[in-house]
């Protein structure tokens, strides 16, 4: 097929265009130019850690889409590669949607969603193999795809059949696909293959509950020794407790795999990060023993105000820092990705600091760290002379974290709504309040005793350089730590 959209002609776009850095990120991951979305591939090969993602090299919104990439040793400093894939083909000319990498017999391979739209103007699904040697060029199998909608079981939709994500389990690969009913329900789909090229349906693996909106996107299955976990992002989730509206979500849901009949019981589910922006979250096995897992997932929201976009800065979106996901005392907890909390030098630090009313310091940093009893209510302001400011409120005594970035640029959706507050609750199982604040030059993300998690982007025309910790309360700050990721 003629096709204008080649790794090539990608690949000379990229290294022939520049972004404006004003909100450009230097911990987080970003692309070179353009769109970035969905992580995809999130895999250890060759002792590096991978990351692909979903990207349009030529705007700063969704288009046609093709897989970024980069790698790194130490998932902090990361190495620009060649796009890996294009929208090149017949079962992917529309688009090279989500999908996940695994390693066998010594070589990559991805499996990923060929996005298709007919000339009807129907839209069909399509699973499909690429292989790579060296981790850097793939080559698309010849006999893609490898599922399409023949392979899908009756009563699911065959326009919305995406986001593989494959594992191995002893001898056998298998695939969790984002999918829903006819009746508009999302679900998760098994596959079963013992060489990645002859797949087999095996299972609806999470039937629909409440949460799941009316579709699944990128499931991602996490096998621990004494229980599971699915990490996936529903669409279209109304809470029916408080009524409100998510476009999209993310979850954590706990519990187990049954492989005599091959469907996930579960126990619970919550959150998986309490922010505005935080979507489609894939992680990587990188210790066996115990099971831990690495992950990373898109800092941006769907359908909000992206300024660099509006202010042609030829790029939109970045990723998380890593994080680690792992089982512990019977919880899935997730805590920031040590090589990343090694990186920092603390440049302040008190044992002990007896708060009163309110203390003030030059900021040039970008991380905070502090514990209080889980009694009192403090508040951090990051503030400049322009009026610009961020903050953040740990109320221990309602046990909640009140955000707000409503004195920085105006992030609201497609209808005019706007998203500068949220309270999230932080149930707190212990005596303390345990906090690591991460902030780049436009987001934040905050970890709370190794539990809950926040996760947003802000955007200011000056930097934020000046801290101010306050509390009508009196409270023992203990260990506050200021610091520079080195």
């Amino acid at each position: 097929m003629t096709n204008k959209y080649t790794l090539e002609r990608a690949n000379n776009y990229i290294k022939n265009n520049t972004v404006v850095k004003d909100f450009y990120p230097k911990v987080n991951f970003a692309a070179p130019v353009g769109w970035i979305n969905d992580p995809n591939g999130v895999c250890i090969f060759k002792n590096e850690l991978h990351l692909f993602y979903q990207h349009y090299p030529y705007d700063s919104v969704h288009g046609k889409m093709h897989w970024g990439h980069a790698k790194s040793k130490d998932g902090y400093h990361w190495e620009d590669l060649d796009v890996a894939l294009a929208p090149d083909q017949v079962y992917d000319k529309d688009g090279v949607f989500s999908g996940s990498a695994i390693e066998k017999d010594g070589k990559l391979y991805l499996m990923y969603t060929g996005h298709i739209i007919n000339e009807a103007g129907e839209i069909r699904e399509t699973q499909n193999i690429a292989i790579s040697e060296d981790g850097i060029k793939f080559e698309k199998y010849k006999n893609n795809p490898v599922l399409d909608e023949k392979d899908v079981p009756e009563g699911s939709s065959i326009q919305d059949f995406r986001d593989p994500k494959v594992f191995k389990k002893e001898d056998k690969y298998y695939a969790v696909i984002g999918s829903k009913t006819n009746d508009e329900r999302g679900q998760v789909l098994l596959y079963e293959s013992d060489d990645l090229f002859e797949w087999k349906f095996k299972s609806i693996i999470l039937p629909y509950n409440e949460f799941l909106g009316d579709m699944v996107e990128c499931p991602d299955l996490l096998l621990f020794e004494d229980k599971d976990a699915f990490l996936l992002s529903a669409m279209n989730y109304t809470d029916k407790d408080t009524g409100e509206f998510y476009p999209h979500i993310s979850w954590i849901i706990e519990g187990k795999v049954d492989w005599t009949t091959f469907v996930f019981d579960v126990d619970s589910i919550r959150k998986m990060d309490g922010g505005f922006d935080f979507y489609a979250p894939q992680t990587a096995l990188i210790s066996s023993d115990p099971n831990e897992y690495i992950g990373i997932a898109w800092q941006q929201a769907w359908h909000r105000t992206l300024p660099s976009h509006d202010l042609e800065h030829k790029w939109s979106g970045q990723m998380t820092m890593p994080r680690i996901i792992k089982e512990q005392g019977g919880e899935i907890i997730q805590k920031p990705y040590s090589v990343i909390e090694d990186a920092v030098k603390v440049t302040d630090e008190v044992e002990e600091y007896h708060l009163e009313t309110s203390w003030q310091n030059n900021f040039e940093d970008n991380y905070i760290e502090f514990e209080i009893d889980s009694s009192e209510k403090i508040k951090l302001l990051l503030s400049n002379s322009q009026g610009e400011d961020i903050s953040m409120t740990f109320d221990g005594i309602q046990q909640q974290l009140n955000f707000s970035r409503e004195n920085t640029l105006r992030i609201e959706d497609i209808h005019g709504k706007v998203f500068n507050r949220s309270s999230y609750p932080i149930p707190i199982k212990n005596k303390k309040l345990q906090v690591k604040i991460f902030i780049d030059v436009s987001s934040i993300q905050i970890f709370i005793n190794n539990d809950y998690t926040f996760t947003s982007t802000f955007y200011t025309k000056m930097p934020l350089d000046l801290l101010t910790i306050s509390s009508e309360s009196n409270p023992i700050i203990n260990n506050l730590k200021i610091g520079k990721l080195q």
